[in-house]
């Protein structure tokens, strides 16, 4: 979320017509991000701004955030996220991934089951 901020991609519009949920444990690094200062702090600010103005549902990690990630991605959520090791994870386990490509496009991926 900090990185699409960060390349002032329109990521709330590019997903409009989907409900969007965060995890708690996302929001609270964004809390921590969003005291520093700097530019991560500034877009960790204006993503807590753009998750308050939409309707973003907030789901339970229950456990270490990749591990909730990947969990919620076999439910059927679409995941987003830059993490390289955690798509990978994610592409193994055929869960339809959501990223930034190229700092402009939100790219979302499917994953078809045989």
């Amino acid at each position: 979320m900090i990185t699409c901020v960060k390349f002032k991609v329109d990521f709330m519009s590019e997903l409009s017509g989907h409900k969007l949920f965060i995890l708690d444990k996302v929001i609270e690094e964004l809390e921590k991000v969003s005291e520093e200062r700097g530019k991560d702090g500034i877009s960790a600010r204006i993503a807590m701004t753009l998750l308050e103005k939409n309707d973003v549902g907030v789901l339970e990690a229950g456990t270490e955030t990749d591990v909730a990630l990947l969990l919620y991605g076999r439910r059927g959520y679409a995941i987003a996220t830059q993490d390289t090791k955690l798509k990978r994870k994610l592409r193994d386990r055929r869960v339809r991934l959501v990223y930034l490509k190229q700092k402009r496009y939100v790219k979302i991926e499917e994953r078809y089951y045989d």
